[in-house]
């Protein structure tokens, strides 16, 4: 999820464009690389590692679903992404959207969630866990309290399509 956003900051700041699948690539690059210096560590010093291994390949959640949404306030337009790792951090399905007449952050936000449960649902994924930087939306969600009325149908269309699921976190 860091990767995605300094990539937007980049993009934002200097104008310089990153592909989606060169941001994925990088992150799990990097993941794939704090799995090994964990190993290490866990070797050399099993008491610190296990603990952590642990928890970073726990069965329970099956699919990692990273989501992130952007919003363009000029254009009128937000753009959405989704990158779906399994525990071992294989990547599974990679979507990414632009959606037209989107003005708040929030709405993006809201949008992406949905659009990744219903990538999750369509490759028949029951056990998720969502990554994302929008701690207000989730809240709204999880809570199902909605404080925006921008965002309320989309809010009950994710309520509707999180009973479909075995376990979300």
């Amino acid at each position: 999820m860091w990767k995605i956003w300094k990539a937007r900051n980049v993009w934002y700041f200097n104008h310089d464009r990153f592909e989606a699948i060169d941001i994925i690539s990088k992150s799990l690059f990097d993941y794939h690389e704090y799995k090994e210096i964990l190993a290490t560590c866990s070797s050399t010093s099993p008491q610190n590692g296990i603990f952590l291994a642990d928890r970073l390949t726990n069965q329970q959640y099956g699919i990692f679903l990273f989501i992130d949404a952007s919003l363009q306030v000029d254009a009128r337009c937000a753009s959405i992404s989704v990158a779906a790792v399994d525990s071992l951090g294989k990547l599974l399905h990679v979507h990414g959207s632009s959606i037209q007449f989107v003005g708040k952050v929030m709405i993006a936000e809201a949008l992406a969630i949905r659009t990744a449960l219903e990538r999750a649902l369509m490759n028949g994924w029951k056990k998720v866990k969502i990554l994302l930087d929008a701690k207000s939306v989730v809240d709204m969600i999880w809570k199902k309290i909605t404080t925006s009325w921008k965002i309320e149908v989309t809010c009950e269309d994710i309520w509707k399509l999180s009973t479909l699921f075995d376990h979300i976190d």
